[in-house]
């Protein structure tokens, strides 16, 4: 039973015509407040102004903001009729950056956590049947805002996700956390854990509990039951446990899901109903290598910043699924959050089949990460975002913080302590997933740490010469704090305290992609290998060879799980109208980075990052021999679950010359390569290309990859080349048409 609050809120922004607490009170007129649909933007940072003529600014901290500065949002809402008797409770999955909330003039708490939810008991706040006042007091700065990333967020403040009313009875579920599990061998699966039922009620109920496991075809494979009396003012926790055999795996290219349904029955009270999607797969982490449902898995990654030009932080579900769905178009398999992602972003990551990296919310801790005033609102994100994400199958890991290095020799055993609790509270509260933590990139002092100290995979940002430098030697230096006091650690040492052997890159590339700018090659930022200054390449040159030398090295390296090249999408708001000095957006971090504009069209750069994140790769050239009637080579198949052999490999043929890619005619190749496997590729020569060669000219393959529903990873072309000698050009003339006549 749920009474959405979103739609049109009245805002009131600081600085107020009366007191807070009045401006909450159902009595206050709001009639002339402005009227604002919610979730959406309040506050966005004025696109006319200029960092310098605002005294204090700081993206990070938003020093530059009075901490009393916000809005007072409120909504008059009915409570159903039929709620009376009811447990009723407030829910606002996410206000950003904080919030403080009423309901009927009551204050009932404040949440200082822009990217996770919050909820309230209000059962003796309202009356059933009567209107009731929700209120929000928008907080734009606190002292702990800078941990939720507002430096992205472009001043951003507002109701950033949806928030509801919902009723549940006196005896209910207030917890389910039953984990699925799929067994090594693949073909056991289980749903085993514990249901916690509440009972609010004067007197002891008898509480019975029924879960069922339900294919995509809706039928129940599995089923299990518990009952217990819970007594008044108590609650208890029902083990619960159910087996499938053969489950349908989950994973990007095939993302079967199942569903979760769960019937609570208790004395005389209308039976309570839940259900989430869940998912079967093996994720093994091992020195050798990763895998998933047994098979080699390599994440072809982005970051995502959740931010869209209209509404900020608050990005509907439907313009995020077609975000999502240009991503799979770019042969993205893997997205990590660069902030805690909304609710909807894990479901639909889910159903799309696009693995998950979730970042827990504590950035750039360098002044404060030693701190223990720090440690509760650090703690308040973790559990908020671990307790609601949890059950997702594509949540392949947490990503605990994003580049959270001590400052100083002094304080860097404190932050260091600190960073290893959070890893505990993780796995207290989440057993069945790995932890990352993301290190600092190069600066200053510091080349670039490969973290491999804590959590179970470690990670390097933007560069790589110290990953190889590790791989070779078994051993890396790394700062142990941003004065560059440095510790050596080893392989031996690393896998002793629990690495898995196994490595990602949470974030590469940053490259200032504004699709205007052909000739920048210097807008690739941080790199092992910078580009000159001047240089005569184009942009999109220094971007394909930056791509090709950073994602070539994680895509052939084995024990790389892979990479999350940054960003995606920039995040950036306004508009030529709205008075933007740049005539359309106003960027976050002042950049344009991402493949894909503030509107999700696609750049120059994401043709590019399509092509080299296809699962397969051919060559760019291939060497003919006298004699040869065809061509072989060698491909590796980075599909994780797609046999080649269920795809089509589709062939075209020209011979050199000014018309040789304008190609009609094409043939099916079979190649049978299981994934993660590499096979030979055998190519027949049709006679025009191989007389041309003959005559010591050269020519051209093109493969077209189809996958088994009929979409296109990759097209690529070979140029064929004679072994001997240089190769000159064929005279060809253009078919201009099925019916042309070529003159002789």
């Amino acid at each position: 039973m749920r009474l959405s609050l979103n739609g049109e809120w009245r805002v009131q922004k600081w600085p107020f015509s009366t007191d807070e607490v009045a401006l909450a009170a159902p009595a206050t007129d709001d009639a002339d407040w402005e009227s604002m649909a919610q979730p959406g933007k309040v506050f966005y940072a004025d696109p006319e102004a200029h960092s310098r003529d605002i005294p204090n600014w700081d993206r990070v901290t938003l020093a530059h903001i009075d901490p009393e500065d916000g809005a007072v949002l409120r909504r008059r809402v009915t409570i159903p009729a039929d709620w009376q008797g009811k447990r009723i409770v407030l829910r606002f999955d996410a206000v950003y950056p904080a919030g403080r909330f009423y309901l009927n003039g009551h204050c009932l708490g404040e949440h200082m956590s822009g990217v996770t939810p919050v909820e309230f008991d209000v059962t003796d706040r309202v009356n059933a049947g009567e209107e009731a006042v929700v209120a929000v007091r928008l907080i734009r700065r606190h002292k702990f805002v800078q941990m939720d990333m507002v430096r992205h967020s472009l001043e951003f403040g507002g109701p950033a996700q949806p928030a509801e009313l919902f009723a549940v009875e006196p005896c209910h579920i207030v917890e389910d956390h039953l984990i699925t599990a799929l067994a090594g061998d693949l073909v056991t699966g289980t749903v085993s854990g514990a249901v916690t039922v509440v009972n609010t009620g004067a007197d002891a109920t008898s509480a019975a509990l029924s879960v069922e496991l339900v294919d995509s075809a809706g039928n129940v494979v599995a089923e299990a039951a518990a009952e217990a009396t819970v007594e008044a003012a108590a609650e208890a926790s029902l083990p619960l446990s159910l087996t499938v055999a053969n489950p349908q795996l989950w994973n990007d290219e095939y993302p079967d899901l199942y569903t979760v349904r769960i019937l609570l029955t208790a004395g005389e009270q209308p039976a309570q109903r839940m259900s989430y999607r869940t998912g079967f797969r093996y994720f093994d982490l091992t020195p050798e290598g990763p895998r998933l449902n047994g098979n080699p898995v390599k994440f072809r990654g982005v970051n995502h910043l959740t931010f869209h030009p209209e509404h900020g932080m608050y990005t509907p579900k439907e313009w995020l699924r077609q975000n999502l769905t240009m991503m799979k178009r770019c042969n993205v398999n893997m997205i990590r959050t660069h902030y805690t992602g909304p609710r909807c972003l894990s479901d639909l990551c889910d159903e799309m089949g696009i693995y998950l990296l979730q970042e827990l919310a504590i950035d750039w801790g360098t002044d404060y990460i030693h701190d223990p005033e720090w440690m509760p609102p650090a703690w308040l994100r973790i559990e908020g975002a671990v307790r609601r994400d949890r059950h997702h199958p594509s949540l392949m890991a947490w990503s605990v913080g994003n580049e959270n290095m001590p400052n100083t020799r002094e304080v860097a055993e404190a932050g260091w302590n600190h960073l290893r609790e959070f890893d505990a509270l993780v796995k207290r509260i989440d057993p069945s997933r790995p932890t990352i933590f993301p290190p600092p990139g190069p600066a200053n002092k510091i080349t670039g740490n490969f973290e491999l100290q804590l959590g179970d995979i470690a990670d390097t940002h933007y560069v790589f010469d110290n990953v190889k430098r590790f791989l070779a030697d078994g051993k890396i230096e790394n700062a142990n704090s941003w004065e560059a006091d440095m510790v050596v650690h080893t392989r031996e040492a690393a896998l002793e305290q629990g690495w898995s052997g196994c490595w990602v890159s949470t974030e590469y590339g940053i490259f200032n992609a504004m699709p205007d700018l052909l000739h920048s090659p210097h807008a690739s930022i941080i790199d092992d290998i910078p580009e000159e200054i001047p240089s005569d390449k184009s942009s999109f040159v220094a971007f394909e060879e930056r791509m090709r030398r950073e994602w070539g090295f994680m895509r052939g390296e084995p024990t790389c799980l892979g990479g999350a090249f940054f960003p995606w999408l920039s995040c950036g708001a306004g508009s030529a109208e709205a008075g933007n000095p740049w005539g359309w957006v106003r960027w976050g971090e002042d950049c344009d980075w991402g493949v894909i504009t503030a509107d999700l069209l696609p750049k120059p750069f994401f043709w590019i990052m399509r092509v080299l994140l296809s699962p397969v790769w051919f060559p760019e050239r291939l060497t003919w021999n006298p004699g040869d009637t065809e061509l072989s080579f060698t491909v590796e198949n980075q599909y994780n679950a797609i046999d080649l052999a269920a795809c089509t490999l589709r062939v075209q043929q020209g011979a050199g010359g000014d018309w040789m890619t304008c190609l009609r005619s094409f043939e099916d190749i079979q190649v049978n390569c299981a994934p993660g496997a590499r096979a030979e590729v055998r190519v027949p020569l049709q006679p025009h290309l191989l007389e041309c060669l003959e005559k010591g000219n050269f020519g051209l393959c093109r493969f077209t990859l189809l996958d088994p529903t009929g979409y296109r990873p990759i097209a690529a072309e070979a140029l064929v080349m004679p072994a001997e000698g240089e190769a000159g050009v064929n005279d060809t003339a253009m078919t201009i048409g099925p019916d042309a006549v070529l003159a002789p």
